[in-house]
């Protein structure tokens, strides 16, 4: 080898080695960052953070219902509303669980959160649910209730929680609130609150008012966009027994059957025709005495968040779709009430234990959602016993062995009340089921179920 291509080889190897080194060095330079770096950090798994904070606002839109004596159609959409946005509040942050939105009929994605930002999401929900309550309900009493809530909720979660966070919470809480009131918007509830009815009269088995100078209640809910139901249709049970005053025909009978009952009611079935007034402005209406029932599965069943807000959001569906269905068929097939039928063809003094509401007998409308509501919870958690002490006018507590048990309580209280015929009774239980059975097939909450 000459002079010269030994200085090449020189300067080859110099060059390799000063390569060699300076990746040794970016090797260890990167090492000692990542020693020294803080790791990216994320959101909370919430699905097993404390679920008290969610049934706190159920309770919340019970009592508003309660004090507005919001009819019961109207308070069963309420409660759909406020527990899907509950929901859809902090499903980002439940492992194996799934937006509502490709679910559930029209409604839209909601606004996503930032993937590479931290969020609290029990202080998303506060800020969902007091814009989605305050937006259904629109009057200062409850606006003040709602405020008084959501700052303690908001006050507890600062406590654990820093401000940025908090604050980047309430923004996301308060786009996902204001997506489910445009979607709430869309469901034609305006359009049919405020349409002129006027009471066909052209069958002898009509509706007639059961108040004097009373206003039916809400004839064209039946018109509203459904849940999860195709149509309001969808699970009819078209009535199967038809009017008559002949004393041997089943109509007549089932009149009959429910002046004798009312005439002889038992300690016990007082009892139960008074635990079951869910009377508008007694009690936060029938779907809200199941909401409660479900708030008290919480503690029973030590439901985290995940599975506490999807039954609330499950239940909250069924009952919905259960009052359009329902009140679809009442005013499609509007039948008298048992008294009115008693009154001109039986006895003319005869009243009721309780009194009969201001819309059409058929289907019972606590026997449609008191079984839907009953099947989407058993279908949740299995046969489950329980004893319902949430009766807001404190009646004394009653005990089920199942949700089912307490369903079909619920729905014969109504003749027990006198206020419906066994008809009205049965067929709006087999629609319940029809409905119940919709609802758990088309929403799947938790994917990993």
């Amino acid at each position: 080898m000459n002079l010269f291509s030994k200085k090449i080889s020189v300067r080859l190897f110099t060059r390799s080695a000063m390569i060699a080194l300076c990746a040794v060095l970016m090797l260890n330079s990167t090492a000692a960052l990542r020693a020294t770096a803080a790791p990216q950090a994320a959101s909370p798994d919430a699905t097993n953070m404390d679920a008290t904070f969610v049934s706190d606002w159920i309770q919340l839109t019970h009592d508003r219902i309660q004090s507005k004596t919001v009819s019961a159609p109207a308070a069963s959409r309420a409660y759909a509303y406020t527990s899907v946005t509950l929901y859809e509040a902090v499903v980002p942050g439940l492992a194996g669980y799934a937006s509502l939105s490709s679910q559930l009929t029209s409604m839209p994605t909601m606004p996503a959160p930032d993937i590479s930002a931290v969020y609290d999401w029990p202080t998303v929900a506060n800020a969902a649910v007091s814009t989605v309550i305050n937006g259904l309900i629109a009057d200062a009493d409850t606006h003040t209730a709602v405020a008084a809530l959501h700052d303690k909720q908001l006050a507890d979660r600062a406590k654990a929680v820093s401000t940025d966070v908090t604050d980047r919470s309430e923004k996301q809480g308060v786009l996902v609130g204001q997506a489910m009131l445009d979607w709430a918007g869309k469901d034609g509830y305006t359009e049919a609150h405020s349409k002129a009815y006027t009471m066909p009269t052209d069958q002898v088995w009509d509706y007639v008012a059961t108040v004097t100078g009373g206003k039916v209640v809400e004839p064209y809910w039946g018109t509203l966009r459904p849940f999860t139901l195709k149509s309001a249709t969808q699970c009819d049970m078209k009535r199967n027994i038809d009017y008559s005053t002949d004393s041997k025909s089943t109509f007549y009978l089932q009149a009959k059957e429910v002046e004798t009952v009312g005439d002889n009611l038992t300690v016990e079935q007082k009892a139960i025709a008074d635990f079951w007034v869910d009377t508008p402005g007694l009690t936060g209406a029938p779907s809200g005495h199941w909401m409660l029932i479900a708030t008290q599965m919480v503690p029973l069943l030590k439901l985290g968040l995940g599975r506490a807000v999807e039954m609330y959001a499950m239940v909250g569906v069924a009952l919905a779709d259960s009052f359009i269905a329902c009140w679809q068929m009442k005013y499609t097939d509007p039948v008298l009430r048992p008294e009115t039928f008693i009154r001109a063809h039986i006895r003319a003094t005869w009243k009721p234990y309780i009194q009969s509401p201001m819309f059409p007998t058929y289907p019972s409308g606590h026997s449609v959602a008191s079984s839907a509501a009953a099947d989407v919870l058993t279908a949740l958690f299995g046969t489950v016993a329980f004893t319902d002490d949430s009766h807001p006018r404190n009646l004394p507590s009653r005990s089920f062995t199942s949700f089912n048990a307490a369903a079909n309580e619920a729905a014969i209280s109504r003749l027990y009340g006198g206020i419906h015929f066994r008809f009205d009774i049965e067929n709006g239980l087999t629609e319940g089921h029809c409905i119940a059975q919709n609802v758990v097939t088309k929403v799947k909450a938790h994917t990993a179920s």
